[in-house]
């Protein structure tokens, strides 16, 4: 194998990965975004049932102290794979650039080896 087939190679391996960490992103920020939404929920309906609504007050419920730094912790989660979901996403869109560029390098070089011809 040449050198330049190994690394195509690599690069088309790489990109696999990253297709399937983006959608693993994917789908891990859509259920904790699911979980965030029914702990808010949860925080409302025990607010209600309790009747205190400020976090600071003495009487506010411990289940619903509970539920918003869990939540607040979700939050910073969803937001960290955010991050890392960008991050790869634009490193695939360089592997899709080199693809680009290899692909037209092959069909510049196919085209003129047919004007020689």
């Amino acid at each position: 194998m040449k050198p330049r087939e190994s690394t195509i190679q690599a690069k088309e391996f790489q990109a696999a990965a990253l297709r399937r960490q983006l959608a693993q992103f994917d789908r891990m920020i859509g259920d904790l975004e699911v979980i965030r939404i029914e702990l808010g929920k949860q925080i409302d309906a025990e607010e209600r049932r309790t009747g205190v609504t400020d976090p600071q007050n003495y009487a506010y419920s411990t289940v619903a102290r509970a539920a918003r730094d869990r939540r607040h912790n979700l939050s910073a989660t969803i937001a960290d794979l955010t991050e890392r979901r960008e991050r790869a996403a634009e490193q695939l869109g360089e592997l899709d650039g080199f693809f680009a560029a290899l692909a037209a390098g092959v069909d510049a070089s196919h085209d003129a080896r047919r004007t020689a011809a």
